[in-house]
């Protein structure tokens, strides 16, 4: 009944509106569809079979939604298919001018009843599943926009999804379980270096603008074979079609300033997009905190070649002059200063030979050089340097084909190869005092210094069939081949087998089960040095179980569950600290530790409720129970981003020019490691006893319980050309004290009784922001 209140009013509404009967003949179909879906319309169509050149033929004589449309797709071999109220714009029988259908993988609400609908990108307004595949989300820019994440990062967005885990300064991620760098990132098809501001302490910002790109695709597990060499996650990322002939944004906030521009030539053969943005910490920033500055540019020009072929031409650089101060007192200083620059240029060709054949490919030069140089001077504790140069060059080539003659198949394959080399140039000295002068195991003072300049070769091919073997069970069946040739020794190569089953419960319900195999070597940039590593581990490995189900309950909600389950294998040793992973040089601090897991385990469910039954309110919670572990010595120990309870909700209520939302993240506290202060005899001539550490059992306690609201509010104001659009952001709108830190030192009571002090620092405190963007 919702269903058809909402497509009645839908109808009323469009109708209404269409009274005076507005022109559609020339415009692009894309845009007439979206009019109709922002009205209320539950619509889903292919971009394969509905393509931004796509125009409409001539002014249709309907004036209802639904016959107005399929008038407007008759000339083009198209109509629409009613699915349980869904509208699919799909070929109509007995025609082959219009592309064919790309298989069943579905990007979009995750509805088709019991009928096989065979569309593979589906552009769905305000949705956030797709449906062919377990642990993958969307996240479009509009909900990126309006919700608060620092800096507006459009990486920084997927934290807000079921199954991370990240701090409340990086915007990097652990996903179920999995180190940060264990996800891949994409844009317009490459898989980029690295794409950060301020890497050197903690990548606070990504280097991708927000404003630039359609949204986040997300996959927290179970990715297809497409993607590769890569452990725990993928975020794809794709840069926005011009919708105007002529558009620019002009953007001022107390992150950055901003500039985008993009459109098209009048014949729609050419089009382009520019976003160039400078930080603005700089100019805001208190000095004794350090200098921030940072840039980046990105820029994109498509090509119709022909019908069917288009290349394109993208650029992103990135550069970074930081310096990042933790104690001003000249005669203490403790400063880092990181100078970092990071390019890549690629080519994409899309070629659509037949209705049924079309390949992909992408020709790339990425490179990473950066130049770190840091200091700590705290006479009673530490005193250290570090000189850390490194560099690495990537040159690859990729291709994929696509091919639906087979009836009830789709089939995809690809080849990748690329050329790698890397330098590293890494210093450092370290001087402990104090209680870190008797830390167990450590040497004083201490000296390192690797050189290494490792180069070679990387492989990759894949192979998927997505198979209807009946209208409502759908499997796809994937297999990938990895192998580098720059690591010394060499470890062979890795075969990765995938499955993911899709099986229609009922028009309503959907049961995805899904098992596959990740490996992932150690990129070449990614070369230990500073932990005195001057040769790569052998690849890591990691199988996924998975189970989900997913049930509209009508109204506009829907219910998702997830469970999974990840067996670590293969894993390489890892470095980290004990107490304070905000260090400065964290690979001088004395709590600095080797772990080597000979396994690890990651479990847990994941529940999520959404709601998007009206036009103007989204909002969705999710819970998640989950227990990640290393095996140590025979011994489960919490890997350090371990959560045992989370909870992530959303809104976003747009009334009229308003757009107001809020977010809330509370997980249980992070795992933390106990210190007590052990005595020996004093030294020859002397009266004082020596104290020393003694670390408890690793992440055997834990930090206290991690809460934080954050806040946004932005309205548009019409102005004579174009629009304003302003904003306030409130991070941690609550200045509540969530702890991230321990620090200890040996102190003296008034009696002259020594004993340990215990300190907590905590994440980032309110921090308020604003802004304005004028578009024209």
């Amino acid at each position: 009944m919702g269903r058809i209140l909402i497509l009645l009013w839908a109808t009323a509404a469009v109708s209404a509106a269409l009274a005076d009967g507005p022109p559609y003949a020339g415009k692009p179909v894309q845009e007439v569809l979206d009019e109709f879906r922002a009205g209320g319309l539950e619509l889903v169509y292919s971009t394969r079979l509905v393509p931004p050149t796509l125009k409409v033929a001539g002014e249709p004589l309907f004036r209802q939604p639904v016959p107005l449309i399929r008038e407007i797709l008759e000339p083009h071999g198209l109509t629409l298919r009613d699915v349980d109220g869904v509208y699919f714009v799909v070929r109509r029988e007995g025609t082959d001018s219009a592309p064919a259908p790309s298989g069943p993988e579905l990007g979009g609400s995750g509805e088709v009843g019991a009928e096989s609908l065979e569309l593979e990108e589906i552009n769905v307004s305000a949705s956030r599943y797709v449906l062919f595949s377990n642990s993958q989300f969307f996240i479009d820019q509009r909900a990126i926009q309006a919700l608060p994440d620092l800096g507006e990062d459009p990486i920084r967005s997927a934290q807000r999804l079921p199954g991370t885990a990240a701090g409340g300064l990086s915007s990097r991620s652990h996903f179920r379980g999995g180190e940060h760098n264990e996800t891949a990132i994409y844009l317009n098809g490459l898989k980029l270096l690295d794409p950060f501001h301020i890497r050197d302490y903690h990548s606070i910002f990504s280097s991708i603008d927000a404003r630039a790109i359609s949204g986040v695709e997300a996959y927290t597990g179970g990715f297809p074979v497409a993607f590769g060499d890569q452990m725990s996650g993928v975020l794809l990322l794709d840069t926005r079609q011009p919708e105007e002939p002529l558009h620019t944004e002009l953007g001022l906030s107390i992150y950055n300033a901003s500039l985008l521009n993009s459109g098209f030539t009048a014949g729609g053969r050419v089009d382009w997009l520019v976003s160039a943005r400078r930080s603005n910490l700089d100019l805001v920033l208190d000095d004794d905190l350090g200098e921030p500055d940072y840039s980046d540019l990105f820029g994109e020009l498509g090509i119709e070649l022909a019908e069917g072929h288009r290349l394109s031409l993208n650029a992103l650089h990135a550069d970074d002059q930081v310096v990042v101060i933790t104690e001003s007192d000249p005669a203490e200083l403790e400063q880092s200063v990181s100078d970092t620059q990071s390019v890549h240029l690629w080519l994409s060709l899309e070629n659509e030979w037949t209705p049924d054949l079309s390949t992909s490919t992408v020709l790339s030069w990425s490179e990473l050089d950066n130049d770190r140089r840091a200091e700590v001077n705290d006479p009673e504790r530490l005193v250290a340097r570090v000189s850390d140069r490194r560099d690495a060059r990537i040159f690859g080539l990729r291709q994929d084909w696509r091919y639906l003659g087979l009836d009830g198949h789709a089939l995809r394959a690809g080849i990748e190869v690329r050329r790698e080399r890397a330098r590293y140039d890494y210093r450092s000295a370290a001087e402990y005092r104090g209680l870190f002068e008797f830390w167990p195991g450590i040497g004083n003072p201490v000296t390192s210094a690797i050189h290494a300049a490792p180069e070679g070769h990387g492989f990759s091919l894949f192979l998927s069939d997505r198979w209807s073997p009946t209208e409502s069970t759908r499997l796809h069946l994937g297999l990938r081949w990895d192998r580098q040739t720059y690591t010394d020794p060499g470890y062979g190569s890795q075969l990765s087998p995938r499955i993911s089953l899709l099986h229609t419960l009922s028009p309503l319900t959907e049961l995805r089960l899904t098992w596959g195999r990740y490996s992932q070597s150690q990129a070449i940039q990614e070369l230990q040095v500073e932990d005195g590593q001057d040769r790569y581990f052998a690849p890591q490995r990691a199988d996924h179980w998975i189970a989900g189900l997913q049930r509209r309950l009508g109204g506009g909600y829907r219910l998702r569950g997830e469970l999974f389950y990840k067996d670590y294998r293969r894993l390489k040793p890892r470095f980290e600290n004990l107490f304070d992973p905000l260090a400065l040089i964290p690979e001088l601090a004395p709590d600095r530790v080797r772990l080597d897991p000979a396994s690890a385990r990651a479990a847990g469910i994941e529940l999520t409720l959404e709601y998007r039954g009206r036009e103007d309110l989204d909002w969705w919670v999710t819970y998640s129970l989950a227990k990640v572990t290393d095996r140590i010595d025979g011994v489960d120990q919490r890997r350090s981003w371990d959560q045992r309870h989370a909870v992530q909700a959303a809104v976003a209520w747009r009334p009229g020019p308003w757009e107001i939302g809020a977010a809330v993240s509370v997980h249980t506290g992070w795992p933390t490691t106990g210190l007590a202060l052990g005595t020996a005899p004093p030294e020859e001539g002397e009266d004082e006893p020596i104290y020393f550490p003694i670390p408890g059992p690793r992440n055997a306690k834990r930090l206290g319980t991690f809460a934080q609201l954050d806040f946004r509010i932005s309205r548009d104001i019409a102005v004579r050309r174009g629009r304003l659009s302003a904003f306030l952001e409130v991070t941690n709108a609550t200045n509540r004290r969530n702890e991230c830190c321990v620090d200890f030192d040996i102190d003296e009571d008034d009696d002259g009784n020594v004993f340990l002090d215990r300190t907590v620092d905590y994440w980032v405190p309110l921090i308020p922001a604003i802004g304005i963007f004028w578009e024209f």
